[in-house]
């Protein structure tokens, strides 16, 4: 192939690499039988989003791992000895859930609810400040931007934002895994989510220099929240 010619197929394949590398977000934890407080090895973890089911396995320590799964609600399903536990938790693009489980040999129980509490520090990514959206509808604000202002060591300046020091424009902007220019624009109402990195940045987020927000709109599998 002519370099003429295959200067279009690399710049199609870095654009789609950049808009897609942040597609889908993982679903991680492990499973621990409380009975002998053992790690349940090869039990079977179903991911459930709305009738959309994906099976993993439990490893040797009785962790597992889902990667690269869709944004959305889901139930995990874990069963032991016929009992059922389920734990509902909402996933985001772009973002790592740990959810574990304590399970025991119960009798005449087939379904156990469990209810997951949101840490108040992100035991995978301490770095990173969350927002949900009944968080964000609480707040006296009306754009997005004033969500950005309000983080550790943003300063606005004539309509700027310089993120610790960093230039005009240092400050990256993502919405459902893709990079947009400038402010998105969003209305409020429209948000289900928003986290920002403003002290370390992960490598994933390429060459951005002063700080990341990333943004997750609502969707059908959110509309009820």
């Amino acid at each position: 192939m002519k370099p003429k010619q295959l200067l279009p197929a690399v710049m199609l394949l870095l654009l789609f690499s950049q808009h897609s590398f942040a597609s889908g977000g993982n679903i991680m934890g492990q499973v621990v039988d409380t009975t002998n407080k053992l790690p349940l090895i090869d039990a079977t973890v179903v991911l459930d989003c709305k009738g959309n089911q994906q099976s993993v396995m439990t490893n040797e320590h009785g962790y597992y791992y889902a990667s690269n799964i869709p944004a959305g609600a889901y139930t995990i399903i874990v069963v032991n000895h016929g009992t059922t536990y389920k734990m509902a938790v909402n996933l985001a693009t772009d973002q790592t859930r740990e959810v574990n489980f304590n399970v025991s040999d119960v009798v005449d129980m087939p379904t156990i609810e469990v209810h997951y509490v949101e840490p108040v520090i992100d035991p995978v990514d301490p770095t990173k400040h969350i927002l949900d959206r009944k968080q964000i509808c609480e707040m006296p604000i009306t754009k997005i931007a004033e969500l950005a202002v309000n983080e550790p060591g943003v300063e606005e300046f004539n309509g700027q934002y310089y993120v610790h020091g960093a230039r005009a424009g240092g400050l990256a902007y993502y919405v459902d895994g893709c990079k947009v220019l400038g402010d998105p624009g969003i209305p409020l109402c429209g948000l289900d989510s928003y986290r920002s990195y403003t002290d370390f940045i992960p490598a994933k987020y390429g060459d951005v220099t002063g700080g990341v927000i990333a943004i997750e709109t609502r969707n059908y599998f959110k509309q009820n929240r």
